[in-house]
């Protein structure tokens, strides 16, 4: 098995209302990782994380799902929860052992209840928070409506990063802000092609960007006053330190069953979510607090986030490892 320093390691709860996609969006993960050969379908029966046969037949998931996928030498652990508000203790198991929730909203539906639900319980955990606006093929889908609601919503800490452009109703291509380039999807494949005029609107959402990024340091602050460009390496360090502190939710969007954007989103998890540091406080012999560190060196630790006792395998303990081997 593969090693992986703490560095290396997200781990990203998939949180939302039922219905959005967060089941395919774990499955459009772990395929385009070149873990499988098929695209499996929630309509289908055939997921990776819907396995159990109440799932199947309700087609919603009711237990939290790890699913771990390699992408640039980083291991991500997705943890698919359920949606379905009856299953909500599935959502705290899998929040318990994350450092990110990605919050997935349906691009035709916009915010509601389980988003916000979401978006509360990563507050009040001190998670970072990330957004994917998913089912962007939709003739339906309006990102710019669902980009409005998320900030009125949720306030200026809702930075963009990766946009749709629209011609006549459907999608031509999207635009990743942050590198300034975009990105046409045929059969799931991904091509480079210019980035088209968006007139106006391009500038306002690098503006957008830009502000939330200043807010995360002095020094960033003075050069947004002084009109001064951020460097990519100033704007990715910045974003990356707003979304650790909670002061920036980026929003990604693209399609889990079309296969669009989802390389921008693991691209993002990677660079900008934070990796797998701990922040976890114990007990020692006399009763104390100590804060662990997520270092090999340190006393073996971990932390038991959910148990599954099953019929034919008996009980299984699903833990994360805080510190040591």
């Amino acid at each position: 098995m593969k090693q992986y320093s703490a560095q290396h390691i997200r781990n990203v709860v998939l949180a939302g209302h039922a219905g959005d996609g967060k089941t395919s969006l774990a499955e459009a993960c772990y395929y385009i990782t070149g873990q499988s050969d098929r695209l499996g379908k929630v309509a289908d029966g055939n997921t990776i994380c819907d396995y159990d046969p109440e799932e199947i037949r309700r087609r919603a998931s009711v237990a939290t799902a790890v699913l771990p996928v390699e992408w640039k030498n980083t291991k991500i652990n997705l943890l698919d929860t359920p949606g379905l508000f009856d299953f909500v203790g599935g959502v705290n198991e899998g929040v318990r052992p994350a450092g990110s929730v990605l919050i997935v909203i349906s691009g035709k539906g916009g915010v509601n209840v389980g988003a916000e639900k979401a978006f509360r319980l990563a507050k009040k955990r001190g998670l970072a928070k990330l957004f994917f606006v998913n089912k962007m093929d939709d003739e339906n889908a309006d990102f710019y409506k669902v980009f409005d609601d998320l900030k009125n919503n949720f306030g200026s800490s809702v930075c963009p990063i990766v946009v749709p452009f629209v011609t006549d109703g459907k999608i031509e291509c999207y635009v990743n802000i942050l590198e300034k380039k975009a990105y046409k999807y045929a059969g799931g494949k991904a091509s480079e092609v210019p980035v088209p005029d968006m007139g106006p609107r391009f500038d306002e959402l690098i503006s957008a960007m830009n502000e939330a990024v200043a807010e995360t340091s002095e020094e960033l602050m003075e050069k947004f006053f002084a009109e001064e460009p951020f460097t990519e390496e100033e704007l990715v360090s910045g974003l990356s330190a707003g979304i650790r502190s909670g002061g920036i939710a980026p929003i990604f969007c693209g399609s889990a069953t079309e296969l669009q954007g989802i390389d921008l989103l693991m691209n993002g998890i990677v660079s900008m979510a934070p990796w797998a540091e701990s922040g976890e406080t114990a007990t020692d012999a006399d009763d104390k607090p100590v804060e662990l560190t997520a270092s090999e060196d340190q006393p073996a630790a971990a932390i038991v986030f959910k148990t599954v006792v099953d019929k034919f395998v008996g009980k299984m303990l699903y833990f994360k490892v805080v510190s040591g081997k």
